[in-house]
């Protein structure tokens, strides 16, 4: 019978960003929880509600503890050298140049089809966009079931259409730069569809614009492949995606009101979960696995995303 594992050793083997992220991880999702339950969740039991919330505090003070302890262990250790600094800070550079000088024309056509909606927006007006063309529950559940993806290409303002395209502009190009360049329509798609489907399903039962739920999706994906593909991404990367959800966490929080939390949500945990069926089949490669079914999947799905713009165009013009 294998003796315990003592806590030195447990330390020693386990990585001090582990802890951190573990630790931001798990107390922004007990902090959202908490504020989504007290907001839109009175319903839901409190005996059901307190055991999840409490599991999720207790991760994250567990994981506290240990980040303390690591730090004891390895006193000092904060100190980064800052030749060492630097050179974490130039592979991440170099990850980013070297996405951007891609040929990511599946990220850039993506961008094309939704900024065509969302530039008919101007004309139609935001109001009468999301009456006849947002993710709304109520008309979904009615049969206007492409709605699912027509509200993804429409968005709020020039402030949320910059951002939400600058960021696949970039995480696309990355994820087009590390594996097959069919993978990116399809965990794009995908995971809009996650974010929308979990809109319909999670209170508040309010319509929802925004292309954040595949721009999520594609980040949450990136994050596991940069994890079991680490010999493709400098530790910095990891950190990088690891910060965009812990802010999502802490935003979703706070802006609770405005800002589709189950759109987020959903979008990340199929970007997850694509990334979980897909990259670990590869862990033993250099890359992902190559399935050609895979990309028979990515050129459906570009041509699904091409669809939708031009539905979604038609529906601004003609309703």
């Amino acid at each position: 019978m294998a003796s315990r594992e003592s806590v030195p050793e447990f330390l020693d083997r386990t990585n001090l960003e582990d802890f951190r992220q573990k630790t931001l991880l798990y107390g922004g999702l007990a902090i959202a929880g908490l504020v989504v339950w007290l907001s839109a969740l009175r319903s839901l039991p409190a005996k059901v509600a307190l055991p999840l919330l409490g599991g999720l505090a207790w991760e994250a003070v567990k994981n506290a503890y240990h980040w303390r302890e690591w730090l004891e262990q390895h006193p000092g250790h904060e100190r980064m050298h800052p030749d060492r600094r630097r050179e974490i800070e130039q592979e991440t550079v170099r990850v980013m140049a070297d996405a951007v000088k891609a040929r990511a024309w599946f990220t850039r056509g993506i961008v094309v089809a939704i900024a065509i909606p969302s530039v008919l927006q101007l004309f139609a007006g935001l109001e009468h966009s999301v009456a006849v063309a947002s993710v709304d529950p109520v008309a979904i559940r009615n049969g206007e079931w492409w709605r699912l993806l027509g509200g993804t290409y429409l968005h709020g303002s020039l402030y949320h259409f910059i951002g939400n395209t600058s960021a696949l502009l970039l995480y696309g190009a990355i994820l087009e730069s590390k594996g097959s360049h069919l993978r990116l329509p399809l965990v794009y798609l995908l995971s809009c569809l996650g974010g929308s489907l979990a809109s319909v399903a999670l209170p508040p039962d309010v319509p929802s614009i925004g292309a954040s739920g595949g721009v999520v999706g594609v980040i949450a994906y990136l994050f596991l492949f940069s994890r079991r593909q680490s010999v493709q991404f400098p530790p910095a990367f990891r950190s990088a995606t690891a910060s965009v959800f812990v802010g999502l966490i802490v935003a979703g929080a706070l802006g609770f009101w405005y800002i589709d939390n189950p759109g987020h949500a959903g979008g990340a945990a199929m970007g997850f979960v694509l990334a979980a069926l897909i990259v670990d089949q590869a862990r033993n490669f250099d890359r992902e696995v190559q399935l050609p079914i895979l990309d028979v999947f990515g050129w459906l799905a570009a041509a699904v995303l091409a669809t939708g713009s031009v539905v979604t165009s038609a529906a601004l013009v003609l309703k």
